[in-house]
Formats: structure tokens, C-alpha cells, sequence
């Protein structure tokens, strides 16, 4: 087999306005080295689905899994979940920050994965591939785990990686022009214990020594640390993209693009500013992540006359406490004044604090709060922390009996029952509140696209708009201030979950007002924009992909499930109508794509799952879900014999229309994507936009007739104003596939 014989199929996630640069960097090497690629995005199970039924139509010899964090691992692992019960016989690698740290976890649990790519994939994955060509076992390549263990050491110190640069498709889009994620170097010096890059370049670092690399050689190449590209490089892979395909944003994903010290910094600067302007480099705009104690006024003016519209600058935690556990600075008088200086600069912040962890005390969360009140401009966000694989306070919080979960996603005990109850109030403020897409990132995403046009446009930034905006923020902040010290004030008095009913009441209307003030700015900048189709907003596409998994996929017992059994409303049922189906001879075979084609055609409605096992009948199961475009508003049928029935018929429609195809020679799974799912969108929709001001977790109920018209809303007490909207909203709208359901929408949040 020749070396072009070999095919690699990529999989991992790309939210809408993304980009996803590692995939992007895996399939330059490969194709540098002759192997053709295809890469298949998963950001919901819809994708999931088309990505299987791909994958399975022509199979490649490789399906790599891309797995950045236990979050975005979940959507690739239910793929190879599925793969591997459809028989598919090829290699399947994983790579990535968390499959590193997880490696043997994973290696454990899931029988189907074959290995995983330690560290930067470049090398090892095209490696690999000509091993598999040759007919070799994968267990001697460099920076390759199996379950024989880690094998040689990973190539930590050769340069490839910085040399390329990652292919590109179809690039986001921010006001009508082109915009793409861009690296000029890999790793971070710091050492954070909550950090999982920490956690990865400490690995890194002793991959080196195994190999037998002197220390000194290690640190002169930054391996464990910060290792940069050429700046000539940069600035050409920059040019070629301002010239060739129109982008004039360049978001930098590095940890921290500049040198720490000022001196160095400003020059690097002045050489980037040189660079592109000898490549004709015209207006751009550049977004970055700078850590607050790494910077002075001087570069922060210095970066911001290069371009600097958009930078976010963590603060992350707040008292001294809380920097001795987790090895992180305290925000400084200076580090806040500095947010003034790039707002002076025309340059747009927004901050992190890690405001709940796991060591967090009355007197650290209000010391938080009151950190946030003093931030002088941009926006803020409170977090919690959470627990990733492999670092410093996932392995502390093990050893002190607080942590739980698995390495897909672990959370932990507090030891202070006050703080139970402030993180139950807290996750209700995000969830209900402020939402998954928060004001606070909406209010920034608008700050970004005001900054860029006035880089790129600047007759068309009226000053109203940026008043108007400007007002919108310090309210934005408030609020978040506000409602944050209400909620420690109610979990010191003894409230939790339950209690928090009343403070959120409070804060709907407010942040109802803030939401249609956003949406009225946004119009007008789209207004002032032509070609933009609508505001870019990267964080809200996160943020639905997050609420997407949360209600399209099960995890049970760590393992991704996409059969649809978890699926809410799922119905088993044991046969068809009892019709005598009429049947071509010799009847279809039963692969993928027939599959799906006839349940488009003789069931439209259907959305679900068949899993067909060799040489039977077809098991169906039907399920839906939707999410509204803001937030995460789901609308799934009701645990009520109305549903069961309805969805009972839909699953004898689905066997109906397979009836005639033949028992496929291995296990199919298909999942498709018919017009309860479509139909569910749209409730969902029409509910969002009209309703989210008072949408909450009291439970509502939609009773359809046999048409798919709405007769009549229910909810519990103290919804009444929420079902009132929700009948006014859907008046008139039919939902021909939710015809005789009951479905009942409900809230949905991710941390």
C-alpha cells in the first residue's frame, strides 16, 4: 500500500465563529507527508450523526478523536462509541490535552481506542500512519501510548509543529469580514494547580528527561514552557490571509502572546508592526489573552497602536488565601488600573474570577465580589472552578475524599455547608439569570465588534452607540455585583436552591431590559456593517454547543450513549402498525445512508435512533430535543401517557418504513435527524424570543392537538405569566410532527 493509500478521518469540535487550530495543524502534517485527510466537526448530535454515517460510508483508515478537555471529548468519544458498533475495523487514535493526561483512563474504558498521541500530534500521528501503511504494529512510535504502555518518548524537541502552518476552510465571519485563530507559540511558564496546559507542560518536561535530554537543552527549547515561532512567520502567515482571503481579525490563542519583560516586549512589537507593514498589511484588528502581572501601561498602549482591539485579562482569584492554593497572584491596584488603560486605548477586556472553588469561605467569596465592583471597565465573569484530569487540585482534592466524578467531568464536596448553598444559588443565577450566554459575554461580544470597526471603519461608529453601550456595561456590572452579594447573603442565612426563587424573580425584569437594549445595539452595528449577516459572538457559540451535548447525548457510567435509550421520551415498542408492507425484490440492503433516506421519505418525523444488530430487526427508538438560539430553553416530550403514545406511533412509523430492507451483515447505528427534532427547534425558538425574561424551572406543560396546534399551556404555581407568554408566542404556529404530544420545555445549563 502506498503512503497516499492511507486516509485519516479528524474529528473534534468547531463552535460557530470558531475555529479549531489543533485539527487545523494535524491536517497540514498529514497532507505535507502525502495522506489525504478529511475532518468531520461535532459540535451537537446532529453533526454526530452525519459524521458516522460519513465515516461509515466510505471508512478511512484512521479515525483520530480530538479530545482538548473532558467536555469537547464527549460528542468524539460517543462517535468512536458508535464506529465501533457499526464494525468499523480501522485505527483510532486520540490526541490532545486531555487524552494526554487521561491516557490510561481512557485506554481503560473504552476497548475501541487503540492509542493515543501524546503531546503535540504533528509528528507522532504521520508517524503512525506509515506504520500502519507498512503493516508494522503502532507500540514503537515515538510519543505513542497503547495499552503496552507509553512506549518511546514523545519528540518533544523537534521543531516541526512550529513550522506549519494549519489548513483552513470556511473562516468566521465578524462584521461582513474574515477572521481566524492564529498562534505564535505553544505552552506556558506557569504553573497554576487548577491548569490543565500546567499540568501538560509538567508532563512535557519529563517526557524530556526520560529521553535523556540534559535540563539545560529542555529549558534553551522551552520545552515545559513557552517555545515561539518565527516572528517573520507570523507575520507572513498573517499577510497571506489579510491579502488572500480578506480576514481583518486575528485572534491569538497563545496563553500570553508577549515576552514577560517590558523591554522585550516592545520590541516585539515594534518588529510585528514592521513586519506587516513591509507585507502591505493594512487596518486589522487582533484579539489576545495577557495575564494582568505580565504587563505595564507601556505595552498595553504599544500592543493596542499594532492593532489590539479585544484581550482578555484573567484575574482569576481573589484573596491571598486563595493564591497559596493555587499557586496564582492576587490581582494588584495596578493590574486593575490597567483594564483604564486599554479602555483609554480603544481596546475591550473582559476578566475571569474564579469567585467558587473548592476552598472557598464566606470571606474570600465577598472579598471576590468586591474585587469585581472595583473593576474600572470592560465586563467580568464569575466561574466556578472546576477539576481538570491530571492536575495539582484534581489529584489534592482525591486525596482529601472531596472529589467526585469521573475525568469527563469531576466536582467536588464543601466542606462548609454555607458554600453548598451559595453554589446552588450561584449556579441558579447563571442558569436562570444570566444565562449560559451571559449578558456579560453578549455585552463584550458587542464591545468587540464596536472596537474592530473602529479600526476598520471608523466613519461608521457613531458615538450614541458607544454611549449606549458604555451605559449598558456599568449596568451589566451591577447587576452581577448585586445579585453575587444577595446570594452569599442567602446561603449564610441557612438558604440554598429552593430559597434562591425570590432573588432571581428580582433580577429577571433588569436583565430582560439589558437583553432587548443588546439586541436594539447590536442592529444598529449590523446596520452600520454591510455584509454582516449577524453579530459575531463567539461565546454564545460555546455556550449553545455546551447546552446542545447537555440535551442530545447521555453519559452512563462514563461512556457516550447516541442510541437514544437515554434520550427523554424514548419509547420502546415491539412492532410495527401490522400492515404487510409491499417490498421490492430483491429487497435494499441496510446501510447508513439508505436508512436514513427512507425515513426521510416515508417517515419525515421520525427523530431517533435505529440500532440494527446482524441478522434482525431493526430496534427504534424515538427522541428529540431542541435548545432555543439564546440560552439553553429545551423542549422535550413529557413523562405522560399522551407523549408515550405519540412517540409510540412514530417509532411504528420508523419500523414501517424499514420493513423491506435486509439485515445488514454487521451492527448499524444510524441516528437521524427528522421533523419532531425540526418542529422542536422551532418551539423552542418562538418561546425563547418571546419568553426568556420569565422562563425559570417551574414546570410548564404544551398540549398539542392532532393538527400540531397548541390547545393549551400549563405550569405550576407562579409560572402563570410564563404560560401566558408561552400560549401567545405559539399562537397560530403549527407543529405538524409534535401533532398529539404533550412536551414541556425546560431550562438547561453546563458549567
Amino acid at each position: 500500500m502506498a503512503l497516499s493509500a492511507i486516509t485519516v478521518a479528524l474529528v473534534g469540535r468547531r463552535l460557530p465563529h470558531n475555529e479549531n487550530l489543533g485539527l487545523g495543524y494535524l491536517r497540514a502534517a498529514l497532507e505535507a507527508a502525502g495522506i489525504g485527510v478529511r475532518t468531520h466537526f461535532v459540535n451537537d448530535p446532529a453533526e454526530l450523526a452525519r459524521a458516522v454515517g460519513a465515516i461509515l460510508a466510505a471508512p478511512p483508515e484512521v479515525v483520530g478523536l480530538s479530545l482538548a478537555d473532558g467536555g469537547s471529548a464527549l460528542l468524539p468519544l460517543a462517535l468512536g462509541e458508535a464506529l465501533a458498533r457499526a464494525g468499523y475495523r480501522g485505527h483510532v487514535p486520540s490526541g490532545g490535552q486531555f487524552a494526554t493526561l487521561a491516557r490510561a483512563w481512557l485506554l481503560e474504558r473504552y476497548p475501541w481506542l487503540d492509542s493515543v498521541v501524546r503531546f503535540a500530534g504533528e509528528v507522532p500521528l504521520v508517524a503512525l500512519c506509515e506504520r500502519l501503511r507498512s503493516g508494522l504494529p503502532v507500540e514503537g512510535v515515538p510519543g505513542v501510548t497503547t495499552r503496552a504502555g507509553d512506549g518511546p518518548p514523545a519528540p518533544v524537541l523537534d521543531a516541526t509543529p512550529l513550522t506549519l502552518r494549519p489548513e483552513r476552510d470556511v473562516l468566521p465571519e465578524i462584521l461582513g469580514h474574515a477572521a481566524v485563530h492564529i498562534a505564535a507559540s505553544r505552552g506556558c511558564r506557569g504553573r497554576c494547580q487548577y491548569c490543565g496546559p500546567a499540568a501538560l507542560h509538567t508532563q512535557e518536561r519529563r517526557e524530556g528527561v526520560r529521553s535523556g535530554v540534559a535540563a539545560a537543552v529542555l529549558t534553551e527549547h522551552g520545552v515545559g514552557g513557552v517555545r515561539r515561532r518565527e516572528l517573520d512567520a507570523v507575520c507572513d502567515e498573517m499577510a497571506e490571509l489579510w491579502h488572500g482571503r480578506g480576514v481583518r481579525y486575528f485572534y491569538f490563542v497563545d496563553e500570553h502572546l508577549l515576552p514577560y519583560a517590558e523591554d522585550a516586549a516592545l520590541d516585539y512589537l515594534a518588529a510585528f508592526r514592521r513586519g506587516l507593514a513591509a507585507r502591505g498589511v493594512g487596518a486589522l484588528g487582533i484579539g489576545a489573552m495577557l495575564r494582568a502581572d505580565r504587563l505595564t501601561p507601556a505595552v498595553a498602549r504599544a500592543f493596542a497602536e499594532a492593532g489590539l482591539v479585544r484581550c482578555f485579562v484573567g484575574l482569576e482569584v481573589a484573596t491571598a488565601a486563595d493564591a497559596r492554593h493555587f499557586a496564582r497572584a492576587v490581582p494588584s491596584a495596578r493590574d486593575l488600573e490597567l483594564l483604564g488603560t486599554f479602555a483609554e486605548a480603544g481596546v475591550t477586556t473582559v476578566s475571569n474570577l474564579m469567585l467558587l472553588h473548592p476552598y472557598a469561605t464566606p470571606a474570600s467569596i465577598a472579598a471576590g465580589i468586591d474585587l469585581l465592583e472595583r473593576i474600572p471597565a470592560g465586563v467580568f465573569e464569575a466561574t466556578r472552578m472546576m477539576p481538570y484530569h491530571g492536575t495539582r487540585l484534581q489529584e489534592r482534592l482525591a486525596a482529601e475524599g472531596r472529589l467526585v466524578g469521573n475525568p469527563l467531568r469531576y466536582g467536588y464536596r464543601f466542606d462548609d455547608p454555607r458554600m453548598q448553598g451559595f453554589a446552588e444559588i450561584f449556579s441558579r443565577l447563571r442558569g436562570e439569570a444570566f444565562w449560559n450566554y451571559s449578558v456579560a459575554y453578549r455585552t463584550h461580544d458587542a464591545y468587540l465588534a464596536v472596537a474592530l470597526a473602529r479600526r476598520l471603519h471608523p466613519a461608521r461608529v457613531r458615538t450614541p452607540v458607544v454611549a449606549r453601550l458604555d451605559a449598558v456595561r456599568a449596568r451589566v456590572n451591577a447587576l452581577y455585583v448585586e445579585g453575587y452579594r444577595r446570594a452569599l447573603a442567602l446561603a449564610l442565612a441557612g438558604g440554598g436552591y429552593a430559597e434562591a426563587a425570590p432573588l432571581l424573580q428580582s433580577l429577571h425584569a433588569p436583565v430582560a431590559a439589558v437583553e432587548r437594549e443588546l439586541e436594539r445595539i447590536e442592529a444598529d452595528l449590523l446596520a452600520a456593517a454591510p455584509g454582516a449577516a449577524r453579530p459575531f459572538a463567539p461565546l454564545r457559540g460555546a455556550a449553545a454547543g455546551v447546552v446542545s451535548f447537555v440535551l442530545g447525548t447521555a453519559a452512563c457510567g462514563g461512556k457516550a450513549i447516541i442510541d437514544g435509550s437515554g434520550g427523554a421520551g424514548a419509547a420502546s415498542g415491539t412492532g410495527g402498525t401490522g400492515g404487510t408492507a409491499s417490498c421490492p425484490v430483491p429487497p435494499p440492503v441496510a446501510t447508513t445512508p439508505a436508512v436514513q433516506a427512507a425515513l426521510a421519505a416515508d417517515a419525515a418525523c421520525f427523530a431517533g435512533s435505529v440500532t440494527w444488530p446482524t441478522g434482525t430487526a431493526p430496534s427504534v427508538g424515538f427522541s428529540f430535543w431542541a435548545y432555543g438560539t439564546n440560552g439553553g430553553l429545551a423542549v422535550t416530550p413529557c413523562g405522560t401517557p399522551v407523549a408515550a403514545a405519540a412517540a409510540q406511533a412514530q417509532e411504528a412509523d420508523a419500523r414501517d418504513a424499514l420493513a423491506c430492507f435486509a439485515p445488514p451483515t454487521t451492527q448499524l447505528d444510524v441516528w437521524v435527524d427528522g421533523g419532531a427534532y425540526s418542529d422542536g427547534q422551532k418551539m423552542a425558538d418562538a418561546i425563547w424570543n418571546a419568553c426568556s425574561g420569565l422562563i425559570n424551572f417551574t414546570p410548564v406543560t404544551i398540549a398539542l392537538d392532532a393538527s400540531g396546534y397548541v390547545v393549551s399551556v400549563t405550569a405550576g404555581a407562579g409560572a402563570e405569566a410564563l404560560a401566558a407568554c408561552i400560549q401567545s408566542a405559539l399562537a397560530g404556529l403549527a407543529f405538524p410532527c409534535l401533532a398529539s404530544f404533550e412536551v414541556c420545555p425546560e431550562y438547561a445549563i453546563a458549567e
